[in-house]
């Protein structure tokens, strides 16, 4: 009787440990639904226009500073407000306004001023009132000089020490742009790959704002290796650059290279 009461036990234990599924751990800890939350706040971004296609900006440059005769968007990053923007003589009332600097603004300062309001986060920010604004200074370069065969584009032109993942050392690259024998606007840059490679009145540069510059066609395989990207001055000191190049393989086609380079400005 004992031998069959222990073997019924047995086969009970075997069953019930079949049936045992594994709970997940549950996790107690709340999320703070206060961890996200801001106070309202009007900042907003002045990027410059290089190119346009329709209602579609093709090239902008966060900046504080433009070429003359140049069009400016202004964009609130809060998406969710009412805005109120006066720049010069002008109130203006949505989230983006574009806006054209012409040449008799050449050298000066233009201020930039944008109220936000909208209902405040109450209970994650008591002291919040709803109400923002901040005003900020853009000025408007005497640059580009453009007068063939002269094309001085400021601030971006000069020499970079630059760093990248297929060299253990920076290296330096100088820029500068000129018109060709053709009378073409050319990108001209010393030592693109960091071995010394030039690029000299062949890509063709067809893009500039005060801080970036672009250079995207104009030349081919035989002439800067297919040399397309654009150089950077952010606004934050850093430099980026990022280019390709390509080579024509017999059979196979065009193998692209990728040139991403960080680094700074040194004159």
């Amino acid at each position: 009787m004992k031998k069959t009461l222990l073997l019924t036990t047995l086969i009970l234990l075997t069953i019930l440990m079949a049936c045992h599924k594994d709970q997940p751990e549950i996790n107690n800890t709340p999320t703070d639904p206060c961890s996200f939350a801001k106070e309202v706040s009007a900042d907003f971004d002045i990027l410059e226009i290089s190119g346009q296609t329709g209602s579609i900006f093709e090239k902008t440059t966060p900046t504080d500073t433009i070429f003359k005769n140049k069009s400016v968007r202004f964009i609130a990053k809060d998406s969710t407000a009412t805005y109120t923007w006066y720049i010069g003589n002008e109130v203006l009332t949505e989230r983006e306004v574009v806006r054209h600097f012409d040449q008799s603004l050449s050298g000066q300062d233009i201020t930039i001023a944008l109220v936000v309001k909208k209902a405040p986060n109450l209970i994650c920010l008591p002291n919040d009132d709803g109400y923002d604004s901040i005003t900020k200074i853009m000025h408007v370069s005497q640059f580009p000089i453009d007068n063939n065969p002269i094309l001085d584009l400021g601030g971006i032109v000069g020499t970079y020490r630059m760093k990248s993942a297929h060299l253990p050392d920076s290296f330096d690259i100088s820029f500068d742009a000129s018109y060709n024998i053709y009378h073409t606007k050319t990108f001209n840059i010393t030592n693109f790959d960091g071995y010394g490679t030039n690029c000299i009145e062949q890509a063709k540069l067809n893009g500039r704002n005060y801080k970036q510059v672009w250079t995207n066609d104009g030349t081919t395989t035989s002439q800067c290796d297919h040399l397309k990207g654009y150089i950077h001055n952010k606004l934050n000191g850093e430099v980026e650059m990022k280019f390709t190049t390509g080579e024509w393989i017999t059979g196979v086609g065009e193998k692209i290279y990728k040139w991403d380079y960080l680094g700074r400005k040194l004159n």
